[in-house]
């Protein structure tokens, strides 16, 4: 019985370990406890910001982890996350889901419907988006690609769960 106790000791933390290991950072940092209880993860950007970046379309992004009914795109290395985001002078707002697989570190997503491809990786207390393209649908039509602007890099930081909610 002793022998038994003293292998099944390392043996539930080898099994502990793997299991850690397989959620990535970037699954642990969307992920809360429980359905609801994910992280909102947002960005608005002030008057200031914008003149400084003539350039730069989008006023508000956001991001939060989207639970799904299909059991494999609902773990760690396969997850579906939801973006949404406002551009200056539109009236609009734009939202898309995007179903990223874990590599390493990172996760790479791509968007439902061909809305476009992105990369997360962790910054700070937030994440870090890398657009390649990303383009998604209002109420009034289709957004233009963000990536063709200064919109292709957004960090984003823990917010309330109101800047995560379609309008």
């Amino acid at each position: 019985m002793e022998m038994r106790m003293r292998l099944a000791a390392p043996l539930a933390l080898v099994l502990l370990w793997s299991s850690a290991a397989s959620a990535g950072p970037v699954f642990d940092r969307l992920s809360g406890p429980g359905a609801g209880s994910d992280p909102c993860l947002a960005r608005d950007y002030d008057a200031a910001h914008l003149r400084r970046n003539p350039r730069q379309k989008v006023t508000h992004f956001h991001m939060v982890r989207e639970r799904v009914d299909v059991t494999d795109e609902n773990g760690p290395r396969r997850f579906t996350v939801r973006v949404g985001f406002r551009l200056r002078g539109v009236r609009d707002f734009y939202a898309t889901n995007a179903i990223c697989t874990t590599a390493g570190d990172a996760a790479d997503c791509t968007g439902e419907g061909d809305t476009g491809a992105f990369r997360i990786t962790l910054s700070g207390e937030g994440v870090r988006l890398v657009l390649e393209r990303l383009e998604a649908e209002g109420s009034r039509g289709g957004s233009p690609d963000l990536a063709r602007s200064d919109d292709r890099v957004f960090l984003l930081q823990p917010a309330r769960a109101g800047a995560c909610a379609a309008p």
